[in-house]
Order: structure tokens, then sequence, then C-alpha cells
């Protein structure tokens, strides 16, 4: 520790301060000054733990006390005998003690310089502290009201303690507005007990990635990410919970307009195929169409050599009657009246079937493409079979399609949007089998399989395939959004995710087991009623 010692030339009988104040501790550091200006030198110049001041420097001592700065080290003021003015006068002055030259002078004054060093070092450990308490919670609270995610802080009762800038201004709160209010008052569609944050406060169960639907004062409805952390004191006993949410309602709004994007590029493909398989048919009825033409032409030339004859025999010319057979006799040969009413009637018959393969397609795209509102009893077989029948046509070069339909119950649901639940797993499973033959890992041709059956009150669907199967770091992850083990620009990675929020939304379950290089199978469950889950 470092003194200052400010006393005059001579020194305080029968024992020297200095003398006592180096006898203190080892390493004691005692620095002698005569005047108050020494002193003042000595505060600026370095650190002092003490300053001893002795009063018999007169004016000199009384400036010391005066220059001594708020916050400063104590001084512990020396007199030359007992007197209570001057101690009084000393303490009015800012002095933190006083001792007075005496039998028990070096007792005294060790005592006093060890109280004032004590308190000293403690009151700067304390001022060390609140100034570190200080900075840290200017940086906590600059970090929270600058962070990227809203940020509130619910005690256990579920009222708002508080909430940073990003969270007053996604709730639409003016500033200083959310604190005191309860939690639940921001989710005013779902019951206090429904709202996740009820889970962490009541459960302690830690939540993360949970959507809900965030109002504002307005009416305004916005979708948030949301995550929620349990808080406890030493004990473990629970004081709240820490919440931090985030707008999706750009993130939403993008994923509707890739999840457009997939299903134009998807119906692109499909229309490709369709026009495919509607041009072969119309491709013989047309060629048909005019080869009948032609037919019609020449049975035309029949009939009128068949008036003729009958006009001739009414007639009773003989003559006229029998170059009128003869030339009907004539053109039968020649036109070969045999093979052209056969073959006429095979080009009629072909025509009807194309028309009637045409007239198939139509109404299963009819049947893909009608959306209705409220949720109605569907054969689910038929909605499978529609859909694998417009998916084929952009594969059957490719893939062997295997069905196996169990009889099913009329099942309550949208259908349209099951139907398009099928229509990606039949494509992915398709595109999976033309990436195993590509990489030389599967043969030519794969095979899908659809499966419908009956389990207790339940309508089970699936789809598998013998494709290049699903990597097991992947499963876990299959039905995130966004996530595609595509090439780029193959696929946006939202077409399980927006089966399986489908399928939740009818009360289901949509999962996948799969082998790296064996095949996918992907199982839909379904309650036979209907049991809607919202958004």
């Amino acid at each position: 520790m470092r003194i200052v010692l400010a006393e005059p030339a001579e020194t305080l009988r029968p024992t020297g301060a200095r003398e006592t104040l180096e006898r203190l501790a080892p390493g004691t550091e005692v620095v002698c000054v005569r005047s108050a200006a020494g002193c003042r030198d000595e505060l600026r110049g370095g650190r002092v733990d003490l300053v001893v001041l002795d009063l018999r420097l007169g004016d000199e001592a009384q400036h010391v006390l005066e220059d001594r700065a708020p916050g400063g080290p104590p001084v512990v003021a020396l007199l030359e005998s007992p007197s209570e003015s001057l101690a009084l006068e000393a303490f009015r002055r800012g002095a933190a003690d006083c001792v007075a030259a005496g039998a028990d002078f070096e007792e005294l004054l060790s005592a006093a310089v060890l109280e004032q060093l004590r308190r000293w070092r403690t009151t700067r450990e304390q001022s060390r502290l609140r100034q570190n308490l200080i900075e840290l919670r200017s940086y906590n609270e600059h970090i929270i009201d600058n962070m990227n995610s809203a940020l509130l802080v619910v005690d256990r009762e579920g009222i708002i303690t508080h909430a940073n800038p990003l969270a007053e201004r996604i709730a639409g709160n003016p500033s200083g507005e959310l604190p005191g209010r309860p939690v639940w008052e921001l989710f005013p569609d779902s019951a206090p007990e429904e709202v996740p944050i009820a889970r962490s406060l009541t459960e302690g169960v830690r939540l993360r990635g949970v959507e809900a639907v965030l109002a504002r004062p307005g009416g305004e409805r916005i979708p948030i990410g949301m995550s929620c952390s349990p808080m406890s004191d030493a004990r473990g006993r629970p004081l709240g919970a820490v919440v931090l949410f985030q707008d999706l309602s750009d993130l939403k709004q993008l994923e509707r307009q890739v999840s457009q994007s997939e299903k134009l590029a998807s119906i692109g493909q499909l229309a490709a195929g369709v026009a495919h398989e509607i041009n072969n048919p119309m491709g013989f009825i047309h060629a048909n169409l005019a080869q009948m033409s032609e037919y019609v032409a020449d049975l035309r030339r029949l009939w009128e050599a068949v008036l003729e004859l009958r006009k001739a025999m009414a007639e009773g010319d003989a003559q006229t009657t029998a170059r009128s057979a003869e030339k009907l006799e004539r053109l039968d040969a020649e036109l070969d009246s045999g093979f052209l009413f056969s073959d006429l009637a095979k080009a009629v018959r072909e025509s009807q079937e194309g028309s009637e393969r045409i007239r198939h397609i139509v109404q299963d795209l009819r049947a893909f493409s009608h959306d209705r509102a409220e949720a109605s009893p569907s054969d689910l077989n038929r909605c499978l079979d529609s859909t694998a029948n417009i998916a084929w046509t952009m594969m059957k070069h490719t893939v062997e399609l295997d069905k196996d339909y169990a009889e099913l119950p009329l099942v309550t649901c949208h259908p349209r949007q099951l139907q398009q639940v099928f229509m990606n797993l039949i494509v992915n499973a398709a595109q999976a089998i033309e990436a195993g033959a590509a990489s030389g890992a599967g043969a030519p041709r794969g095979r899908i399989t659809l499966r419908t059956r009956c389990e207790g009150e339940q309508v089970v669907i699936s789809v598998s395939d013998s494709g290049v199967g699903i990597p097991p770091e992947h499963l876990d992850r299959i039905f995130d959004p966004f996530f595609t083990t595509k090439e780029v620009g193959e696929g946006m990675g939202l077409g399980l995710s927006t089966s399986y929020d489908i399928v939740r939304r009818h009360g289901g379950t949509l999962s996948v087991s799969s082998t790296a290089g064996r095949g996918a199978c992907f199982e839909i469950r379904l309650p036979q009623q209907m049991q809607e889950v919202s958004e």
C-alpha cells in the first residue's frame, strides 16, 4: 500500500508517524511531503491509498483537506495534543479520523490507518462493482434492444415485465406499453392455456420454433415464430420465462410465392405429359377422319352407281340396266367395297377408343383441379387413382406402376388438397427412380407401388418406390421447409413440407421410412372423420 505523509520537518513524539506507518505491513510505501502542493502532486501522480495529515502544517493542512477530491483516498489527521475543537474542525473539512500524540500514539495510529484502509478498499471495490454492474446492464440492454429477435420477459403469472423495441414494433404497441400487460392479450384467438408460453410457465418446458398468430391493436393478425425458455432462481424455483419471436409475414409470403412457382413448374411438366398423352389418340383420330373422308367419297360413288342401276331397272331398259350393272360391278371391284366397309368400321372403332381415352384424361384433370372449400366425404382410392393416371403421363417410360387398393370407406376431407399430396409423393418417387437410373445405382425401369388399407378408424395410404432412397442424416429434415437434396433449379424444398402441413391439418400424420440405395416409403394416416387442425 502507498501512504502519503504530510508533516513538517519535526516529527511527533514520542514515536514518529513515518516509522509507525512503515511498520504496518511489509511493502508499505510511505511518501513524505511538506506542503499541500507536494501532497496534491502525489495524489495526481499515482495511486495513493491513504493520506496522513499533520495539522501542525497549519494553513497547508487546511489546503490539503480543501483540495481533497470527492471519493478520493481517506485522510487521517494527526494532532499534537488532544483537542476536541481541532478534531471537530478536521472532521468538518473531510478528515476520516483523528489521532492525537501520546503514549498510545503508535497503537492508535496503526488501528486508525488500517481501519480507514479497509473501509477505503471496501468502498473502492463496491464502487468498482457498481460501475461494472452499470456497464454490464448497459451492455446487456444494448444487446437486447438491438438484437434481431423480439424479446419478452414474463413473470410466473404471465405478466410482461420487459419488452425490447423490436417486440413493441412487431406487437404494434408504443414504447413502454407492453410491460405490465398479460402476455395472453397478444394472442386473443387462443385460450391462455393454449398459448405455447403457458407450457414454459406451468411445465418448465423449453420450446423451439413454435408458430403462433399475434394480434395487433388494430385487429391485424400476423404469423410469428416463437421460442420460450423458462427462468428459475438459484434454488430452482420458477421465475417466469423468456420469449423470443420473429415476424414471419415476409417468410410466409415468400413460401407462398415459391410454392406457387413450384406448382406452376409441376403443372408445366404435367401439361407436357398430358399434351403428349392426348396427342397420340388425337393423331390417329385425325388420320382416321381423313381416311374416312376418302371412304365416304368412294361410298358416294358406289351409291351413285346403285341409284343409276335402280333408275335403269325402273325404266325397263334392258341395255341401260346391263350397262349400269356392269359399271357398278367394275366400281365395286375397283374400290374393293368389302375392305372399304371393314376398314371404315375399324377406323370408327379406333376413333371411338381414342376419344374415350381423351375423355378419361379430361375427367381426371377435372377431378384433380376441382377444389371444394368445404370438406366432403370422398373416395380416396379414386382420388389416388386419378392422380396416378395424370402423373403416369410423365413417367410411363421409366416407371412400372403397381396398385394395391383395399376397400375404403368414404373419408371426410378436402380431396383436392390430398390429391396435391399424392401428386407430390408420386412425382418425388419418379424423380428418385430417375436419379438412381442416371447414377447407375438403379435399374433403367423402377417401380412405384400405391397401397391403401384400413386400420381401425384410420385410412392408410402409402407410396413406395425403388429409387435412390434417403440418407439417414436427411430423414429428420425431409419435411422442413426449403430443405431439398435436388440440384439447384430443380426444386425449392416445399413439396414435402406442404404435404406434411396438409396432412397435419386433416388431423393425420405423414411419415417416411427409407434405406439409402433401396428406395423409400411415405405413409399417410388419416382419420375417417376429418379432425381439422388450425394453422
